[in-house]
C-alpha cells in the first residue's frame, strides 16, 4: 500500500515519496483550453494540490507526471513562467494585506531574477507579468489559491471584510490590463467571486464551479475510492471489527457503504458525487469513523450565531428554490444562510429542476460527518429552546425511557411540540425530518448521548438514545401529514407500530445487542403539527 499524503500538497513530494495520488490529470488538457478559469470548492477539498499539479504542468516538469494519465494523452509539455499565489495572508487590516501581497510578489520576482517595480499591489502584478513575459519570451501562467481568504476570514468583522474587498478588487483587476501577456489563469476559493463583491476584478473568468465536465476535479469519486484505497478495505474492516465499530458478520461491501454514508455525497452538478478527500485520508490513517473535516472559525461563528437566532426554523428548513443567481449575488454582510452553508461545505446540491426556463437548486446535508457538524451547532440552541426545566425534564424523560412508559413519553413529547410557536409550522417545515431534528435536539439536552441515523446491517436508525443508566433506546419515526380527526388515535397507533416493525425487520440496534447492551425499541407515530404517540415493543434485553 502507498503512503497517505496527510498534510502534503506538493505533487513532486507525493510522487517521490510513494504517496497516494488520486490521478485527475486526464482532465488537464481540456481544463487549460480556457484561458482564465474560476473554481469554487470548500476548504480542505484539494484545491491547493490541484493548483500545484497545474504549476508542475506549466513548468514543464514532465518527469513528475510519469505513469499518470496525462503522460499517455499526447500532451506536449512546455515551460512557462508561473506566478503562484496563496492569499491566506492573515490580513487583519488593509495595510498588512497590501504589504503581504507585495512581499509575495517580490519573492516571486526574486526567484526569476527580476525586480518588482511598484509598491501598489495591482500595478506591481501587472508589471511583474509583463517583465516575466518579456524576459522568457512566453506568456505567463497565474495560479491564485484561496483568493477570497482576506474577505471570508473576516465575515464576522464587516468593516474589515469590506475594506479588504476594495484592496482585492484593485489587485485582481490587474489581470484584465495584461491579458495579452497571459497564457492561463486559474483562481480558486471557497465562495464565488460575486458573493465577495469582487466581480469588477474577476468577471472575465469562466466559472467552472458547476460544470459537469469538472464536477470531480476535487474530491474522490466512489470509483476512485475503490481504485486508490481498495487495497486497504480488508485490513480496515478487521480493525473496525476488533474495536466493535463494525458487526462481526460485516463484509467489505458493508464497510464500503459505511464509508460512503459518512464521507460521500458532495456534488456540484447534481449528478457526480465525490467524497471529502481529507476525511478519507484521515479515516484510513486512524481506522475509525468520526468527524474529521471542519471549516474556518469565521464560518463556524457565523453558523453558530445564525442557528442560535432561530434554531427551530433551521431544524426543519428544506433549503429549496434557489437559483444560480441566488448563489452568487450576495454581498458581504448580507450572506444568506443556504448559499453560505453550500459554499462552505455544510450543504450540497440535492436536486436541480427547471422552473420557467431557469434551474432551481435544493440543498441537503451531504453525509453523516456533516450532520454531526450541523448538529453540534444546532442541538444546544434547540435543546435550550425546547426545555423549560432541565433537571425536572431530565428526570421525567429518563424515567419514562427506563420504565418503558409509552403514555408518559407521549405526554412529554406532545408538551415539547406545544412550546413551538405556530409561526414555525409553515408548509416548508412540516415533514418527518422536522420532527426528527426537533426530537434529536430535545433528547440531546437531557440524556447521555444521542446518535442520529446510525447505520445498521440493513438500514439507518432514526435515533439511538443512550440514557445515563446505560439503556440504549432505538427510535424509528413514522410521519403522516394529516389524519381523520375521528381516527387520530388509530392513525397514531398504526404509524407507531409501523416504526416498531421497521426496527425489527432492519435489525436496528443489532450492534448493541451483540455487544450485550441493555436496550429497547420505540416506534414513534407523528401526525400533523405535533400530535405524537410512542409505543414500546420487545422486552428490555439484559445487560451482559
Amino acid at each position: 500500500m502507498k503512503n497517505l499524503p496527510l498534510g502534503i500538497q506538493n505533487l513532486p513530494e507525493i510522487i517521490k515519496g510513494d504517496y497516494v495520488y488520486v490521478d485527475k490529470t486526464e482532465l488537464f488538457p481540456e481544463l487549460i483550453k480556457v484561458k482564465q478559469l474560476f473554481l469554487s470548492r470548500p476548504r480542505r477539498f484539494g484545491k491547493s494540490l490541484l493548483l500545484d499539479s497545474l504549476e508542475q504542468l506549466f513548468r514543464g516538469n514532465a518527469d513528475v507526471f510519469s505513469g499518470l494519465k496525462i503522460a499517455d494523452s499526447g500532451y506536449e509539455f512546455k515551460k512557462y513562467p508561473v506566478i503562484r499565489l496563496s492569499m491566506t495572508l492573515n490580513s487583519r487590516n488593509t495595510e498588512i494585506l497590501e504589504t503581504r501581497i507585495i512581499k509575495k510578489l517580490d519573492n516571486i520576482a526574486e526567484s526569476y531574477n527580476v525586480k518588482l517595480r511598484d509598491d501598489d499591489p495591482g500595478e506591481a502584478l501587472q508589471l511583474l507579468i509583463k517583465d516575466l513575459s518579456d524576459k522568457y519570451g512566453e506568456r505567463v501562467v497565474a495560479l491564485i489559491d484561496e483568493y477570497d481568504d482576506p474577505v471570508s476570514k473576516y465575515i464576522d468583522n464587516i468593516p474589515l471584510a469590506k475594506a479588504n474587498t476594495d484592496i482585492l478588487s484593485s489587485f485582481y483587476v490587474g489581470f484584465k490590463e495584461v491579458d495579452e501577456y497571459l497564457r492561463f489563469v486559474m483562481v480558486t476559493g471557497v465562495t464565488r467571486y460575486a458573493m465577495m463583491g469582487l466581480s469588477a476584478g474577476l468577471n472575465q473568468l469562466v466559472d467552472i464551479s458547476f460544470s459537469p465536465k469538472f464536477a470531480a476535479i476535487c474530491g474522490f469519486t466512489a470509483a476512485e475510492l475503490d481504485q486508490f484505497f481498495g487495497d486497504r478495505y480488508d485490513s480496515t474492516l478487521e480493525a473496525l471489527k476488533s474495536i466493535g465499530r463494525m458487526p462481526v458478520e460485516s463484509s467489505v461491501f458493508d464497510l464500503r457503504q459505511k464509508i460512503l454514508d459518512w464521507y460521500d455525497g458532495y456534488t456540484w452538478d447534481g449528478r457526480t458525487r465525490v467524497l471529502n478527500p481529507i476525511s478519507i485520508l484521515k479515516f484510513f490513517n486512524e481506522l475509525y469513523f468520526k468527524e474529521y473535516w471542519n471549516t474556518s472559525s469565521p464560518s463556524i461563528n457565523y453558523l453558530k450565531n445564525t442557528v442560535a437566532s432561530n434554531p427551530v426554523s433551521i431544524a426543519g428548513n428544506n433549503f429549496q428554490g434557489y437559483t444560480e443567481r441566488d448563489l452568487s449575488l450576495i454581498t458581504v454582510g448580507e450572506l444568506a444562510l443556504a448559499p453560505f452553508l453550500f459554499h462552505t461545505g455544510y450543504l450540497t446540491i440535492d436536486k436541480i429542476i427547471e422552473v420557467d426556463g431557469k434551474d432551481q437548486y435544493s440543498f441537503k446535508v451531504p453525509n453523516f460527518e456533516l450532520k454531526g457538524s450541523i448538529y453540534d451547532f444546532l442541538l444546544p440552541s434547540l435543546s435550550s429552546f425546547l426545555t423549560e426545566n432541565i433537571n425536572d425534564e431530565t428526570q421525567k424523560l429518563n424515567k419514562s425511557l427506563q420504565e418503558q412508559d409509552g403514555p408518559n413519553l407521549t405526554r412529554i413529547i406532545n408538551a415539547v411540540f406545544s412550546r413551538i410557536p405556530a409561526v414555525h409550522y409553515g408548509k416548508q417545515l412540516i415533514n418527518e425530518y422536522f420532527f426528527h431534528d426537533i426530537l434529536l435536539g430535545y433528547f440531546s439536552g437531557l440524556v447521555a448521548e444521542v446518535r442520529a441515523e446510525e447505520r445498521g446491517p440493513l438500514g439507518d436508525a432514526d435515533l439511538i438514545v443512550v440514557t445515563s443508566e446505560g439503556l440504549h433506546v432505538v427510535i424509528e419515526i413514522k410521519y403522516s401529514a394529516s389524519a381523520d380527526p375521528d381516527k387520530l388515535e388509530e392513525t397514531l397507533d398504526k404509524l407507531a407500530n409501523q416504526g416498531l416493525k421497521v426496527i425489527k425487520e432492519k435489525k436496528y440496534g443489532e450492534t448493541y445487542r451483540q455487544a450485550g447492551k441493555n436496550f429497547t425499541f420505540i416506534g414513534l407515530g407523528v401526525v400533523g403539527w405535533g400530535q405524537a404517540k410512542a409505543v414500546f415493543g420487545a422486552a428490555t434485553e439484559p445487560t451482559a
